[in-house]
Order: C-alpha cells, then structure tokens, then sequence
C-alpha cells in the first residue's frame, strides 16, 4: 500500500518492519490513511528519531568534558585522570584538539604551529573544517566566563568541554539538516531513512571528530544534483571536499553516467563549480601560510596505518611488517598500493556501470567508490564508516543487512579504546579488535557485491520499482533527456495533478 504521497509502506518490502509493525499493533487496513497529519508525518518522525540518536551521541561523549578547579588558580582544567577517554570510550578529537591546535588562543588556526622534535607542525585539517574550528574556538572563549562562573558552583565545565557543547549544538543542527535532505534523496522510500536517523553509528560516532560537517555538504550537492542545479551541486561539493577530501568521489559517479549517456554538459558543470569552489575557499590559506595549508597532504603522505585497517590487522596476525624499509619515513610503498587498490577498484565500479543493462544508480556508484576507498586506505578511523551511511541506505535498503553492519561497526570504537588502554591496564587483546574489524570489513564486502549484483540485474531493485525506473538522484543524466527533465519538475512539485495521480494508479 502507497500513500497519498507516493511513499512506500516499509511492511511491504521489508521483513524487519514487518516485525515490529505487527508487533505494534499491525498493518494498515484498506480504508487506513497514512501521512495525512501536518505535525505527524515521516518526515517528522524521522528527524525525531535522528534528535533522539544524536543526544545518545552527546551523551557517549559527555564524559570527556569534565573539569576539576585548579586549587592554585581557581581556574577550570580539563580532567581526564584514569585514563576516562579509553575506559569510558568517550574519547573524541573535539575537545584534546582545543587546546592542542591553539583553538584556545585567539590566533588564526593556520598561524599556529608547534615543535615536535626539529619538526614544526601546524593544523592537520582541510580548510573548510579548520575555518569551523576556528570560528567555533572563537564563540567558545567568548561566551565561556559566565558559563565558567556559574559551572563552579555546579559541575565544573572546562573551556574545552564548553568548545565541545557548541560544537556538537552546530554539528547536530547541521545532521539534522543532512536527515531531513536524505528524506528528500529517497523519494518514494522515505521511511529507509530511518535507517540514517537511528544507525548505531550515530551513538559513538557524530561527535568523535567534525566529519558531520563534509558528510552535509556532500548530501546537499547530491540534492542539487537531483534537482538539476549543478552549479550548487558543485559549489556543496567543493565546500565538502574543502572540509574532507572523499566528498570529491561524487564526481566519479557522474563522470561513469555521463560517459555511458555520452552526455557531458552537467558533468562539466558540476566539476568546474566544484574546482572553482575548492579554489575559492583554499586560496586564502594556500597564499598565506603555504606550510600550514600543506600539513593536511604532508601528514597523510607521511604516516603509516590506521589501527582498523586491513593492512593492520595483516601485520598483527601474520609476519607482514609493512612493504617499506622499518624507520622509512614516508611509507612510499604502502602508499603506491594503497592509491593503486583504489584506482583499480574505480576502474572495475566504471566497468560494472558501464556493462550493465541498466543505468546504474548514482547512490550505487558513489556506495562502491566510497567503500573501496575504506577498505584499500591506509587510514581508517572508525569514524570514517559514517560517510557509508547515507549511500549504504540509498544504494540497497535491505534494512536487516544494514543494521548488521552498523551494529558491528558500532562495536568497533569500544573494542579500540579498550584495545588501546594497554596490556598493562588490562586492555584487551589484538584478537578481539582483529575479529570485529575483520566482520565489519565481511559485511561491508558482501555489501559491495549486493550493490553489484543489483547493478547487473542478478537480483531486484527496489529503489527503481518503487521510482517507475528512474533515479531519484540522476536528475539531468537521467536515461533520457525526457525522462531527466519530468523528473526535475517532479522534484520541484511542478507536475501536474494528473500525471502524479496516474503513476500512482499504475503502482497500486
């Protein structure tokens, strides 16, 4: 049963919706109207489900603001004795980073630098997400005295854990609005957001670093897109790819439809936006502090990898130490596979996409480069796996293979920080850390070749049947430029009446 809007009842493709929807109280009866409240509608209760989530989110970390008065200065330190990030698992980058990139001082964010050894180093960030540091440091030092005054008397909240709360208040605002955008992106399969709204990942990750910050501007370009503004797709692309480089893989989709469709005005369009864009918002910092504005490439290039990732866990269950010499300091190898496991990875998602009897989704192909690009990295921090979230749901909605993976994935943060706590404090051992990490890579493996076999029509889509055959996020690269053009007014609400009723007759 569809409702008036077209949207579909997640019972009727759903197994694990069906579940609970018989659990509370069962299916909608012929004569029952859904949606029809104005206060009461999917919408609303997905972005209910997604606030709900993100105070889960808050709370996880909450305990890494905590202060103690300094009884020589009366000043509020920040308190992290017991080593409360590990035991806790509320260790985020957000509040360390305050003091630790000079957020506390006033000074702009890429004037700062510090030593470590003969090594001067400076903000590690892209500059999008350094401005938003900078500005949120900014309002955090000059809206902390009467917060510090009254705290004294309550619970001490150092000037840290107060940048922290106005940090999450912006991050959490901006989720919200990437929610709601993501409602817009399903069409018809509004209630899979809901997945996005209460995925576990929310819980221990929204708030581990400012990642919320590139995945809104990558979701609002895929929304321009869809709408057939490319100029604003490349602009939000630009902007996120200025806060977190892997919001530039949008552009991989696009280029693989326009390259099947031989129709290359939008693509154009959107890169050069998004290269102008990027330029735009990097220049300041390019021209002023060069080093600092190459510290994010340097550090990169440089460091070797990431606790979760597969190269990690190789090293701790076999005798591979690394393709490089050990003390090499750029890990020149490790890098070269890195990128070439990538690029090949590109290659093979092109040749899916272009072999395929049917246009491949937009959602399908920024899933697979997004997730290849996770599993061939170097660089795996776990809260990485959130720039999944939004593509996994829209790319292949199979709710209860979603949720396997999010929970496991979840798991993953805990694991870590109690893996990190250290042999010595009881920290538990690599095999554990090694098992999650290694079922959280199986699952999002078996999610690729899901989204594949889709692609090549080995099994149904339900995102197309639920749609009439055509992306929702295709807009001009749609597989006919009739087609690319009813669905841009569609997406405005300039279809007619007549037409929307029509397909609604045929899908019921």
């Amino acid at each position: 049963m569809n409702n008036r809007a077209g949207w579909v009842a997640p019972a009727e493709t759903e197994p694990a919706a069906r579940r609970l929807i018989d659990f509370l109280g069962g299916h909608v009866g012929k004569h029952g109207r859904l949606a029809h409240s104005r206060w009461f509608n999917p919408v609303q209760v997905i972005v209910s489900v997604a606030m709900l989530f993100l105070a889960g989110g808050f709370l996880s970390k909450a305990h890494c603001t905590r202060g103690s008065i300094n009884p020589d200065t009366g000043a509020i330190d920040l308190n992290w004795s017991g080593n409360r990030a590990y035991v806790s698992a509320c260790y985020n980058d957000i509040v360390p980073l305050f003091a630790g990139r000079g957020l506390d001082t006033g000074v702009f964010p890429y004037a700062y630098s510090w030593q470590e050894g003969d090594l001067t180093r400076y903000l590690e960030y892209p500059v999008v997400t350094g401005y938003f540091q900078g500005f949120m440091g900014w309002l955090a030092r000059i809206s902390y005295p009467p917060v510090e005054a009254i705290s004294k008397h309550l619970v001490p909240v150092p000037m840290a854990g107060w940048y922290f709360v106005l940090t999450v208040l912006v991050l959490a605002i901006l989720w919200v609005a990437t929610v709601r955008m993501a409602c817009a992106l399903a069409g018809r399969r509004i209630w899979d957001i809901i997945l996005v709204a209460a995925s576990p990942l929310v819980l221990v990750h929204a708030f581990t670093n400012w990642d919320i910050l590139a995945i809104f501007f990558a979701v609002a370009g895929l929304l321009a897109f869809s709408r057939g503004r490319t100029v604003w797709a490349g602009i939000a692309i630009g902007l996120g790819t200025a806060a977190k480089l892997w919001p530039v893989f949008l552009l991989g989709a696009f280029i693989v439809l326009a390259l099947r469709l031989r129709r290359f005005r939008s693509f154009i369009i959107v890169a050069v936006s998004t290269a102008v864009t990027w330029l735009v918002v990097n220049l300041p910092v390019l021209l002023a502090y060069p080093e600092a504005w190459n510290e994010f490439n340097r550090l990169n290039s440089t460091r070797s990898w990431e606790w979760t990732t597969i190269y990690a866990v190789a090293a701790r269950l076999t005798l591979f130490d690394g393709f490089d010499p050990e003390g090499a300091e750029v890990p020149q190898i490790l890098n070269s596979v890195s990128l070439v496991l990538f690029m090949a990875s590109c290659l093979a998602i092109a040749i899916v996409g272009f072999v395929g009897k049917r246009q491949p989704r937009v959602a399908e192909l920024v899933f697979l480069i997004i997730a290849a690009f996770l599993l061939f990295n170097k660089v795996w921090s776990p809260q990485y796996s959130l720039w999944l979230v939004i593509p996994a749901v829209l790319a292949l909605p199979r709710w209860r293979l979603l949720w396997a993976w999010m929970a496991v994935d979840m798991f993953v943060w805990p694991v870590l920080m109690w893996h990190m706590h250290g042999s010595d404090n009881n920290g538990l051992p690599a095999e554990f850390l090694d098992l999650v990490v290694l079922t959280r890579t199986g699952l999002i493996v078996v999610l690729v070749v899901c989204v594949v076999r889709q692609m090549l029509g080995r099994s149904e889509d339900t995102v197309y049947q639920a749609h009439n055959g055509y992306d929702p996020l295709a807009g001009p690269l749609q597989v006919s430029p009739e087609k690319a053009a009813e669905h841009v007014q569609m997406r405005e609400g300039r279809v007619s009446k007549t037409m929307w009723h029509a397909n609604e007759k045929e899908n019921a």
